[in-house]
């Protein structure tokens, strides 16, 4: 169980430069934080095409997986 524990930690850290460098390879939506609040249309946020649409794709990919092996790692003993 222990060498499961370092491979997940190992492959978590990978998977978090991976997400890193996804996330600011995407072109930005110039719309900041008010449209979060509803400040803007935002109707846009899964109609998506092209390059963009491939990176938002591996961007929920990965993140799924960042969470799985947080949540992995989280129960696996230390020891």
């Amino acid at each position: 169980m222990v060498i499961i524990f370092w491979l997940a930690l190992i492959l978590f850290l990978i998977i978090s430069l991976l997400l890193a460098g996804v996330i600011l390879l995407q072109e930005p939506k110039q719309a900041g934080l008010g449209d979060a609040f509803g400040g803007g249309g935002g109707g846009d946020y899964l109609n998506v095409g092209g390059v963009t649409s491939g990176l938002h794709n591996v961007t929920v990919w990965l993140g799924i997986i960042w969470g799985l092996l947080a949540l992995l790692i989280a129960v696996l003993p230390r020891a």
